[in-house]
């Protein structure tokens, strides 16, 4: 059995490290199960990986080939900076769209003697896929209306099965293309409770009381200027405590976020860790770990809070949170983008008047959902199907 996996680029990000655990998973699976010890993995990028920690997992899994369908496109996203403005900015697009034409007669071969193509974020394939004959299998990393709204639902037949990450999403995909629901299917995202709480002991932390986030850098999705505003009314209102934000990861709106924190009155409280290839050690002694997103496709971050006992606080966005912390029983929730709901949640956690005991008991015992030996056997068994 010949698999292979499709993703465009490897960033640091969410999908990108819960898709290297799914290889993981998989690894061990085949060398385990007789059942599955014919099964080869290949990757396919758009981009060159060069972020260290994804190099560094290739180079130590040779048994995984990778091929690139487009060596020169980070070149072409690092020149955007230079070609904001018209008419360089055409001009880039249409030099970078005919590189790509070109580039496509060459990776055909790519796409040959292929059992499964699984493009694992969001139909990024769909263009090469002309190419495959294989079984086609895609997960989506985001929202219903996040399809409809980008387009991407019009590519969503080419495929034979969809996976999304939660019982939400399958519910609301089945009402909205009802001629594809039996295509949809549900596949949670595999949590290793040991592996993160190993990996915890070992990572750098900072000391202190602080709340934490872990999020790439970017406002649109992520909403991390409700956090900071939110943080600044807790900080205010509490007369300045010694208590921080940190804000671990990286990505374009950086500048931006951090202007916005020397804007207000608690800018020295605000701590921009960076990425950080191991952040368990932030989270595993903050009071809380914050998510603030409008829009998710299954928050892996908070699934890792709860394997490192730690209180997960999150916006109600779809989809995930309230599905991964039990309505509100094993975390606690907001309404997405309310910085005055946020900073009072804050005050009760700093302050204790919030028990939360019982929601991080609960948050542990629910785990099991996201086993990665369950979750690997569920992939296995839909691309064996």
């Amino acid at each position: 059995m010949n698999v292979v996996f499709g993703m465009p680029n490897m960033v640091i990000g969410g999908v990108e490290s819960v898709f290297i655990r799914t290889l993981d998973g998989m690894l061990k699976s085949i060398s385990d199960d007789p059942v599955y010890k014919d099964t080869k993995i290949s990757v396919i990028t758009h981009a060159k990986i060069t972020e260290p920690v994804y190099v560094d997992w290739f180079k130590k899994h040779k048994e995984i080939k990778v091929y690139v369908c487009y060596p020169l496109q980070n070149w072409f996203e690092r020149l955007k900076e230079y070609t904001e403005f018209f008419p360089l900015r055409q001009l880039r697009k249409l030099i970078f769209g005919l590189y790509k034409k070109f580039s496509l007669l060459k990776v055909k071969r790519y796409f040959s003697g292929i059992d499964v193509f699984i493009d694992y974020k969001n139909c990024s394939f769909f263009k090469e896929l002309r190419f495959c004959d294989a079984k086609k299998i895609t997960w989506v990393h985001g929202s219903v209306k996040y399809l409809v709204d980008s387009g991407i639902c019009n590519r969503l037949a080419l495929y034979d099965k969809i996976v999304g990450l939660t019982d939400d999403f399958v519910i609301e995909f089945k009402k909205t293309f009802p001629s594809l629901e039996r295509k949809v299917l549900r596949i949670y995202n595999p949590i290793d409770k040991e592996l993160i709480e190993n990996a915890a002991k070992g990572a750098p932390k900072p000391y202190g009381k602080y709340f934490c986030s872990v999020s790439r850098l970017e406002n649109h999705q992520k909403d991390l200027g409700t956090l900071i505003v939110a943080f600044n009314k807790f900080y205010l209102r509490n007369k300045k405590p010694d208590v921080k934000l940190m804000i671990v990861g990286g990505g374009p709106q950086e500048k931006k976020l951090k202007k916005l924190a020397d804007s207000l009155g608690c800018d020295k409280a605000v701590v921009f860790a960076g990425v950080q290839n191991n952040p368990f050690g932030y989270m595993k002694n903050a009071m809380c770990v914050i998510l603030s997103s409008k829009l998710e496709g299954l928050p892996t971050v908070l699934i890792e809070a709860m394997a490192l006992n730690t209180l997960c606080v999150s916006s109600d966005c779809q989809y995930g949170p309230k599905e991964i912390l039990l309505d509100g029983e094993a975390g606690i929730l907001f309404r997405t983008g309310n910085a005055e709901q946020l900073a009072a949640i804050m005050t009760d956690v700093y302050s204790k008047r919030t028990d939360t005991t019982v929601m991080i008991e609960k948050a542990s015992k629910s785990l099991t959902r996201f086993s990665p030996k369950l979750i690997t056997k569920q992939i296995m068994d839909l691309i064996w199907a």
